[in-house]
Parts: C-alpha cells; sequence; structure tokens
C-alpha cells in the first residue's frame, strides 16, 4: 500500500473589506486546522452540526476569527471533505494476488470510515454543492482499472465500487458505530440474527434456529467484517467464473 503523505499549502485568504482585522483575535489558527476540526465534527455528528458558531466555539475564538482564513461554511465543508477523502490510501494492487487487494481496499475505506463515520454522507445530511478535490477521481478510477484487471467487464467493476461503499459504510454505521461506543456491559445486538431479548419478548413465536444461531460463539465487529469481505471475495471470484478468466493464474 502506497503511503499517502499530506502537504499543507493552505495559507490565510486575503482580509477584504468589512473582514475584521488578523490581529482582532488571539487565536492561533490555519485552514488546516480548521479542516482537521470541520472533519472532527462533521465525522462526530454530521454536516449539518458543522456551523461557523460551532466550529469555532471548538478553538475558543469568535466566528468572525475563521473568516480570516476561509470565505464562508460552504468552504469549510469542502475542506473537510477533501480531508476525508485525503486519508483514503492509493492502494498499489497486484492482479496476481486479487484477493489481497480487495481486502486492503475494503480495510482501507473501513478504518477512514470508522475514524470519521459520518463524514461520508454529505449527501444526506444536507443538500450541498461540494468540491472534494481530485482524489476521489484517483481513488475510484485505481480501483475500477483493478477490476478490470483481474478480468470483470466494466460494468461489473463498477458494480463493485457500489458495492464497496455500500458495504463499509453500512457496517462501519450499523456496526462498527454501535461496538465503538457501547459500554463493556451492553447487551450484543448486533452478532446474533435476532437478539435474546427480541425473542423472549415474543415467546410465541417459534424461532428454532434463531435460537440456535445464540449458542455459536458471539464474533466481535473485525470478525464480522471479515464475513462482508469473504462474501464479496466469492461473488467476484464467480463473476470471474463467469467471464471465464478465474484459475488461469494457476494455468
Amino acid at each position: 500500500m502506497s503511503e499517502n503523505k499530506e502537504t499543507s499549502t493552505f495559507e490565510p485568504v486575503k482580509r477584504g473589506r468589512g473582514r475584521p482585522r488578523k490581529d482582532s483575535e488571539f487565536v492561533s489558527l490555519s485552514k488546516e486546522l480548521i479542516a482537521q476540526k470541520a472533519l472532527e465534527i462533521a465525522g462526530a455528528e454530521g454536516y449539518d452540526a458543522l456551523t461557523m458558531h460551532r466550529l469555532a466555539a471548538e478553538f475558543k475564538a469568535t466566528p468572525r476569527a475563521l473568516y480570516n482564513y476561509v470565505t464562508d461554511r460552504q468552504e469549510v465543508i469542502n475542506l473537510a471533505v477533501e480531508r476525508f477523502l485525503s486519508i483514503n490510501p492509493l492502494i498499489e494492487f497486484d492482479c496476481t494476488d486479487w484477493e489481497r487487494g480487495v481486502r486492503e481496499a475494503y480495510n482501507a475505506t473501513r478504518n477512514a470510515y470508522r475514524a470519521y463515520p459520518r463524514a461520508s454522507q454529505m449527501t444526506i445530511d444536507e443538500k450541498l454543492v461540494v468540491k472534494p478535490g481530485p482524489m476521489r477521481n484517483r481513488l475510484i478510477e485505481r480501483i475500477l482499472q483493478f477490476y478490470v484487471d483481474i478480468g470483470l467487464e466494466l460494468k461489473q467493476a463498477v458494480a463493485l465500487v457500489r458495492a464497496l461503499e455500500r458495504d463499509v459504510l453500512g457496517f462501519v454505521m450499523h456496526v462498527d458505530y454501535y461496538y465503538d461506543r457501547r459500554s463493556a456491559n451492553a447487551p450484543d445486538y448486533i452478532s446474533s440474527p435476532v437478539p435474546v431479548q427480541q425473542l423472549e419478548a415474543y415467546p410465541e413465536v417459534s424461532t428454532p434456529l434463531a435460537r440456535q444461531a445464540l449458542e455459536l460463539p458471539q464474533q466481535d465487529s473485525d470478525e464480522l467484517f471479515e464475513e462482508v469481505i469473504e462474501l464479496r471475495l466469492l461473488a467476484i471470484e464467480r463473476m470471474r467464473e463467469i467471464n471465464g478468466v478465474a484459475g488461469q493464474e494457476q494455468e
């Protein structure tokens, strides 16, 4: 996996007419700091929570201090999205070991989404025109090329890119978000198909298989995510079989 080093080119914007003097606020800020804090707020609470007043409060400053560095809230949103996308590494795929490449793509995406679980929901929280920068273009093109190179049709590759985002985002929001925030003695509502509390609440419903499933070993979130990857690997292998490329590496 290639290392994705961030370089900061952020500079304070020039003060325009009516803009407060920079020395009017005794706070050390930069676009980089604002972008990171904005991502932390949006990642934990969603973009609706990312207001200029809330952001300023995180720095113990007033909103006018922020305007020495950003023009408006829209720019703050764009900075947060761009920073979120920049933490996704550009994976160096090896087509001779495509299963490893799929695993790396899934795990890297999970790590990014898990750190800022709501940051990818910019189109859900509110209707904004977001300019996320070129990083997403590079990420999508690279993984599309990988899927095509291992023998999939472009339509199949597109479907798998969509599946990657749905699989990981759904898992992070439904499973990781719960596991990462629950207390040590909290009941497990995730690893079983139907929690025992739900089964006991409706004893009149016959659920022999669901009750038998409760006796299986409990799984943590990493083990549950491995199931997601394994299911996707099986789907990819089947697509390659249909396309007549599966097994050619050993020939």
